[in-house]
């Protein structure tokens, strides 16, 4: 195969790897549609030459990855049928693997900060999941569940049993932005984020990677090292495999706060015929060790206290009881088969099951301005109590997708018609105990904190909250995309039955909750002639709200809450150097709960009421460019005005939502050199700019806006030295400046600060 010049940055051309499997295609291995006759004569010399030419041509259609700077990109995620994202009316940003290596991104979240429209880490850092936003609306980790993998969705879990993916794991990144309620049913409005996996390639390819990477004061360091090898086993190229491994220990950003990560995943193609392609994944992921995520006070991170801040490296916990460690294990299937050249079947279905212990020291009140008499050594200002906590958590859980798609013509119409059904099950249970409140003793001083000790935690343990929970959702959907000429349409909808089943061990109570909704989605795209593309969309969405009914206020269970959006917008592609996409969109989300006005009591909290509607309007950028001088670029920038539009607090109405960003911008730059004493030589960077938002929706918590540089060195060794072809080292500084900044305060005892300086140095070899 001959080798591509290497291209500057991540998102332009067809790169060597492979076609991506992304969502619920997974299992497409030969790069079209139609399927070849196989033939039955014993082969001759001619038609073993053919063999080995179709190999070839499979091995280079399964490597082609065309990504976000062209509009060719296929994120199937956004119609599951592989369309490029030019002619969805939906908005989609794609996340290369280059891009991905080019930044050194140390987790999804990181290597999301680039895009349009999401915020990264919206809640500060946290090693224990990858939590981002997109549109204002929790789109992962633990603030919805709104994770998928491969286009399946992953199991639900209690309050920290949740899954986590490594970036070196994955092939890309996709973000559906907007409800898309019609294709995958309970999702949150403002978008879904779906994580595609390496998959075996036919033409023989790998990569060993060493790292080490240092934070904030480069005090604290890690170090990781990494492998990846795929190809043809097989004599007859039938069947390919691939083996993806990592093992990462160290320092984190927080003092005293070491991690690791283990993990292995073996995955395998059979090419069963020319027309059906069957893949197996096996992963296991291990992560040991404390927790980066804190609970901090307002006074001393979001306004000073004693005229200091404390700084974002400190850890007010207790060594000694803060764990954080979680097994992780799925096993998929991916099929496809082509019955011929209009009709495709393809099913793709995997397990999941997780197991977590968490243990943490966290805070328990703002910081104390007075001190009472009975504490020695505290000093207002400086002191703060604190709490231990310890969870317990497993789930597993089935997801399951079949698809039938139908391609033909009715006249002068193209159409593309996708009929499936999917079943997704989950079975988790969360136990969660508070250690006696004698036990732990306070933080005397927040900007010099020291360990107060942690001996006798696991022997006064009392319950606090118990949870064993049975989810099942079920669905069938439908879409058409019809193509007149340079119009493209796409109308779909889909129907739900969700079921939640909660068991309370300790109170002994259980509760069932029904929750049954149709969701569509209708919009159009015209492709001019001379690269413009406008669009414009409707969508609805859903999701069930999982809660005991005892605290309503008649008792009864929760209606899901319901959200759509209307957006408009214009794309513009220029050959496969520039795409840019501009929209405008309003998403309304419909029986959000607050507490009842009446002060109701249920049970020792206020009783909730369904009554609340939040409504966001909001402006997209996003653009990525080649430029002539071996310059490329990605920009973007968002506008978004969260508002409550209803509550039964009138004070509230008016108010802007909780973590939603008035502004968000970014630059990133990336030049390379091809000629000269310096031929190799990649130099580059970005700032990212997020505005003021508040933690709170009375808006009593006003945080900040902040903005963040990194900048980046690399050196590939091939340009200048033919000889060491694939050899690269690269070092990227990620806030390079340190800047302590509040990610968000949801109360004045939960601040949270967000990613400090890191440094990283990778030295990778690719083959």
């Amino acid at each position: 195969m001959t080798r591509m010049p290497r291209l500057p940055l991540i998102s332009l051309y067809p790169l060597p790897p492979r076609r991506f499997l992304s969502l619920a295609v997974v299992c497409t291995a030969l790069g079209g549609g139609t399927a070849l006759a196989a033939p039955v004569a014993p082969p001759t010399t001619a038609d073993t030459q053919k063999n080995e030419d179709k190999n070839a041509q499979r091995a280079r259609n399964k490597e082609v990855i065309t990504v976000t700077a062209t509009g060719r990109s296929k994120a199937s995620s956004a119609t599951k049928t592989n369309t490029p994202i030019i002619q969805s009316p939906q908005t989609i940003s794609i996340i290369s693997r280059e891009e991905i290596d080019l930044r050194a991104s140390p987790t999804v979240a990181d290597a999301l900060s680039y895009t349009a429209g999401v915020q990264a880490e919206p809640s500060g850092i946290d090693s224990r999941v990858d939590e981002v936003s997109v549109r204002g609306f929790g789109a992962g980790g633990f603030s919805s569940n709104n994770n998928f993998v491969d286009g399946l969705r992953l199991p639900s879990g209690g309050q920290w049993t949740r899954t986590s993916f490594d970036p070196f794991a994955l092939q890309q990144i996709e973000v559906l932005k907007g409800p898309s309620g019609a294709l995958y049913g309970q999702t949150a409005p403002g978008g879904v984020v779906n994580l595609v996996t390496k998959r075996p390639t036919t033409h023989p390819k790998g990569e060993l990677l060493l790292q080490g990477a240092g934070f904030t004061t480069m005090d604290n360091w890690q170090g990781q090292a990494s492998g990846d090898v795929s190809g043809s086993i097989s004599k007859s190229g039938k069947v390919d495999a691939r083996l993806v491994a990592l093992a990462r220990y160290g320092d984190t950003q927080v003092d005293h706060v070491r991690t690791g990560r283990y993990y292995v995943s073996p995955s395998l193609t059979w090419h069963v015929t020319e027309h059906t392609d069957w893949t197996f994944l096996g992963q296991y992921q291990r992560d040991e060790g404390g927790s980066t995520f804190q609970f901090l006070p307002a006074t001393g991170t979001l306004y000073a206290s004693n005229g200091r801040h404390i700084s974002n490296h400190s850890f007010i916990g207790e060594p000694k009881w803060n764990v954080f460690d979680r097994d992780q294990y799925m096993a998929g299937s991916f099929f496809e088969h082509h019955f011929n050249k209009h009709l495709t079947l393809r099913n793709n279905t995997r397990y999941t099951n997780l197991d977590t212990l968490y243990r943490a020291t966290v805070l328990s009140g703002d910081t104390l301005q007075k001190c009472p008499s009975t504490l020695k050594g505290c000093v207002a200002g400086q002191t703060v109590n604190r709490r231990a906590v310890e969870g317990r958590g497993t789930s597993q859980g089935v997801a399951t997708d079949t698809q039938f798609e139908a391609r033909y013509e009715t006249g002068p119409i193209k159409h593309i018609i996708l009929i499936g059904t999917d079943y997704f099950y989950t079975d988790w249970s969360h136990e969660r105990d508070l250690v006696a409140s004698a036990m732990v003793l306070p933080t005397l001083n927040i900007f010099d904190p020291a360990s107060r000790g942690s001996t006798g935690f696991a022997g006064n343990l009392s319950p606090q909250v118990y949870t064993d929970t049975v989810s099942a959702q079920n669905g069938i959907y439908f879409q058409d995309q019809m193509t007149f000429k340079d119009l493209h349409v796409t109308v779909g909808g889909r129907q739900d039955w969700a079921r939640d089943n909660t068991y309370n061990p300790l109170t002994r109570k259980r509760y069932i909750t029904n929750s049954n909704a149709f969701t569509w989605r209708a919009g159009a795209v015209y492709q001019f002639k001379n690269g413009l593309a406008p669009y414009a969309s409707y969508a609805t969405s859903f999701q069930p709200l999982v809660s005991d009914p005892s605290s309503s206020v008649d008792g009864t269970p929760f209606k899901p809450t319901t959200g759509d959006q209307y957006e408009a917008g214009l794309r513009y592609q220029r050959g496969k150097s520039i795409y840019i996409t501009f929209g405008a969109y309003q998403i309304t989300q419909k029986n959000m709960t607050s507490p009842d006005p009446n002060g109701t009591f249920c049970g020792t909290s206020t009783c909730l009421v369904q009554t609340g509607k939040g409504r966001v309007r909001g402006l997209e950028l996003e653009g990525r460019a080649t430029l002539p001088w071996d310059m490329a670029v990605i920009f973007t920038g968002t506008r978004s005005d969260a508002r409550i539009t209803r509550s039964n607090t009138s004070t509230e109405i008016g108010n802007y939502l909780a973590q939603a960003p008035k502004w968000m911008a970014s630059l990133f730059l990336d030049q390379r050199i091809r000629r000269g004493a310096l031929a190799g030589l990649g130099v580059g960077g970005g700032v990212r700019y997020t505005g003021e938002s508040y933690g709170n929706t009375s808006n009593s918590l006003a945080i900040k806006g902040y903005t963040l540089f990194d900048v980046f060195l690399r050196y590939d060794f091939e340009t200048a030295h033919p000889r060491l072809r694939g050899l690269s080292l690269s070092v990227n500084a990620r806030n390079i400046a340190d800047k302590r900044f509040v990610a968000t305060c949801t109360g004045v005892a939960a601040c949270y600060y967000g990613q400090g300086r890191s440094v990283t140095a990778r030295l990778q070899y690719k083959w």
